[in-house]
C-alpha cells in the first residue's frame, strides 16, 4: 500500500490515521532495549505483552532488531495494535530484510510511521529524533535492557523529559548487559540519569494504568468511527468524568474547530453536560 502523508510524518496503515492516533498516548505502551538482548530479556517481553492481551494498549518499539522486534511480534501474537516508529525513509528497506513484518503489522491493523521523507537514509542521528516519538507517543515506556550509552537509554531521557512513566527491568548488580538499566534504577545521580521504576511484570504498571487487571475490562476499547461517538466512548471508558482541559489535551491542536463542533453537538444532544467548575458529565440515556 501507499503511504499516507498525516501532517510531517509518513504513514502506513489500513486505518484513517487522525482516528488510529488519537488513543495515544494514553493507551500507548513502549517497549524497547538491545539489539542483542539475553534471552531472559525475550522471554520476559513475550510474558509480559502475553498477560496484557485484551487491555486494550497500543505496544510501541523502534522496529529494530532484538528487544525493539521481539515486542512488536509479540503484540501481533496477542492481538494488540502495534506502532513501530523508524528512523529511516519509510520506503527505506531498513533494518534489512523487514518488509515482512513490516507488511505484518499492516495487515494486522498496526501501523508503521515515519517523522522522515521518503528516501531518508538510516543515520545515527535520526534515531534520536525517532526515540523522542517512542517517548512522546507513549504514556509508560520500560527499558527491558539497555547498556549505560545506548538509544534505549536516549529514549529514556525522552521519557523523563517529557514526564513519562518510566520503568527499568532490575539485573544482578555489576551486569554489564543491563548497565543501562542500573543507572536508571539508582538514585546516585539524578542530575546525570532520569529515575525508572523497578519493572517486574504486568502488575508493575498499575501505577500508569490502575484499572490494568480488573478482569474482562477493555481499557481502551475501539474508537468508533464518528467523531461525536468517538468522544462519548472515550469520556466514558477512559475519563468517566473529566475537567474540559483534560479533554482538549486528548483532541489535536490543529483541530481545534472539530473539537468545538462535536462539543457543541454532545451538548445539544443532551449526551453530555458540562458544570460550571468545568467538569464533563456523561448523560445516561433514558431508557423508554
Amino acid at each position: 500500500m501507499d503511504p499516507i502523508s498525516y501532517s510531517k510524518w509518513r504513514i502506513l496503515c489500513l486505518d484513517e490515521p487522525e482516528s488510529w492516533l488519537r488513543a495515544l498516548p494514553d493507551s500507548g505502551f513502549s517497549i524497547v532495549g538491545t539489539r542483542k538482548p539475553q534471552s531472559r530479556s525475550i522471554r520476559l517481553v513475550d510474558d509480559t505483552v502475553d498477560s496484557l492481551r485484551g487491555s486494550g494498549l497500543t505496544v510501541i518499539s523502534g522496529l529494530a532488531r532484538g528487544i525493539d522486534e521481539t515486542a512488536h511480534r509479540a503484540a501481533l501474537r496477542t492481538g494488540l495494535r502495534t506502532l513501530a516508529i523508524i528512523g529511516s525513509g519509510i520506503d527505506v528497506d531498513y533494518p534489512a530484510g523487514s518488509a515482512r513484518i513490516k507488511e505484518e503489522i499492516v495487515n494486522q491493523g498496526g501501523m508503521i510511521l515515519s517523522p522522515f521523507p521518503d528516501g531518508t537514509p538510516p543515520l545515527p542521528r535520526h534515531f534520536h529524533d525517532r526515540n523522542r516519538l517512542i517517548a512522546e507517543w507513549a504514556r509508560a515506556v520500560w527499558v527491558v535492557e539497555g547498556a549505560a550509552v545506548s538509544g534505549t537509554l536516549n529514549t529514556a531521557h525522552w521519557a523523563s523529559r517529557l514526564d513519562r512513566d518510566l520503568y527499568a527491568t532490575p539485573a544482578f548488580p555489576g551486569d554489564p548487559c543491563f548497565s543501562g538499566n542500573e543507572k536508571l534504577l539508582s538514585r546516585s545521580r539524578p542530575e546525570r540519569h532520569p529515575f525508572a521504576l523497578p519493572f517486574y511484570g504486568v502488575s508493575s504498571l498499575l501505577d500508569t494504568w490502575p484499572r490494568l487487571l480488573e478482569p474482562q475490562k477493555n481499557l481502551f476499547p475501539a474508537l468508533p468511527d464518528h467523531p461525536f461517538d468517538q468522544m462519548i466512548a472515550r469520556l466514558e471508558s477512559e475519563f468517566g468524568e473529566c475537567r474540559l482541559p483534560l479533554l482538549q489535551e486528548h483532541w489535536s491542536p490543529d483541530n481545534w474547530n472539530e473539537f468545538t463542533r462535536v462539543l457543541q453537538e454532545a451538548l445539544n444532544a443532551g449526551r453530555i453536560r458540562i458544570e460550571p467548575s468545568g467538569q464533563i458529565r456523561v448523560q445516561t440515556p433514558v431508557k423508554s
